[in-house]
């Protein structure tokens, strides 16, 4: 019983660690909730600086993007059934303000692709957030796939917060109404030392535990 007890606490323990490591700080990262918008006559949907319904959990604050979906000619997502090129009619800028901690280190992660629909080449884009800047480049050197097969690449970045609020922002860096892709946009903290050798201790824990109770179930046997 006292093992029992034992082991659950240090399971508890080590599941709400892992918890706070993985829990995302941005709205709408995937593009899912649409907020009520209709699909142009193009198929997609377009969000701009201005226009309503907006993009939820997202600022639109230059220019236009499109959502689309899987099915059509670009696709897949990476995620879910929607994905976001961040050049609408013309070049887009959107941004997501979240709770940061000062001091703490966050981690930015996404994919990216390219439209396979007549996009520059290459299509560039800058991520950034706490003053760290990530440029892509999607190459129309069939690496980001074709037509109904877009071929998605990880990106991650790390930075270090400066006050109680941080801002990410997807930003076209080329003109045009086409250009690259994004899906699956996250942040959440990256852990402190300490709590990683928390989640070590736990996990060396949980396995004395259960050699214990093997032991004990053989003596009994």
């Amino acid at each position: 019983m006292k093992i029992g007890a034992l082991a659950a606490t240090v399971a508890a323990g080590v599941l709400m660690t892992s918890s706070a490591m993985a829990a995302p700080l941005l709205i709408n990262g995937g593009f899912e909730d649409l907020g009520g918008a209709s699909p142009q006559g193009w198929g997609g949907y377009t969000f701009g600086a201005g226009y309503s319904p907006v993009l939820p959990g997202w600022s639109i604050d230059s220019g236009s993007v499109d959502v689309t979906q899987t099915g059509s000619t670009w696709g897949p997502a990476f995620e879910g059934v929607n994905s976001l090129d961040i050049n609408g009619w013309d070049a887009g800028q959107i941004s997501q303000t979240f709770a940061t901690t000062p001091g703490k280190t966050y981690k930015v992660s996404f994919v990216y692709s390219r439209n396979a629909a007549g996009a520059p080449d290459p299509a560039t884009a800058d991520v950034s957030a706490g003053g760290q800047v990530v440029h892509v480049s999607a190459a129309n050197d069939g690496s980001f796939g074709s037509g109904y097969n877009m071929i998605w690449k990880p990106v991650s970045f790390d930075f270090v917060a400066s006050g109680a609020a941080s801002t990410v922002t997807l930003d076209a860096t080329v003109a045009g109404n086409s250009g690259v892709f994004f899906d699956d946009v996250s942040v959440a903290g990256v852990p402190e030392p300490a709590t990683w050798a928390m989640m070590m201790i736990g996990f060396g824990g949980m396995g004395a535990l259960l050699r214990t109770r093997r032991r004990t179930a053989a003596l009994a046997a």
